[in-house]
């Protein structure tokens, strides 16, 4: 009898922690990766990728691209992250923010390539399969 008393608390026990456990997580926001592809497209030029995030302070290191050579990172998107982007070659440069809504837009969704070129860095539209012109060297 003892026992039945034990194996029922036990059983409302088990059921109370996952019933609480279940609804908190609901609470929990959703969070989605952010894939990032970066192209060295320049004609027999180095490509030199850096990425920051500011809050919390996230840095991605150099990477060094030869011709033709390709880096690729992904990252969980949350409402302080916000990427940007330093590309240079030789003297010049460009820096930009990679994780805003209109990038993300620019480039149907959250797998983003960017190519670049000696005149300046495209952005491929995944939708549409098409490259897209999005910023002019040294600016």
């Amino acid at each position: 009898m003892k026992n039945m008393r034990i194996a029922k608390l036990y059983c409302i026990a088990l059921f109370l922690v996952l019933a609480f456990g279940l609804s908190s997580s609901t609470r929990v926001p959703h969070v989605r990766k952010h894939y990032l592809k970066f192209i060295n497209n320049l004609s027999n030029k180095v490509l030199n990728v850096n990425c920051k995030n500011l809050n919390p302070y996230i840095d991605l290191n150099l990477h060094i691209l030869l011709p033709g050579e390709v880096y690729e990172f992904n990252y969980d998107i949350t409402r302080s992250m916000n990427f940007s982007c330093d590309l240079r070659h030789g003297f010049t440069s460009t820096v930009f923010s990679i994780g805003d809504k209109a990038t993300k837009r620019a480039c149907g969704g959250n797998h983003c390539i960017w190519k670049s070129q000696d005149d300046g860095v495209y952005l491929l539209n995944r939708r549409t399969k098409q490259y897209k012109f999005m910023y002019k060297w040294g600016q």
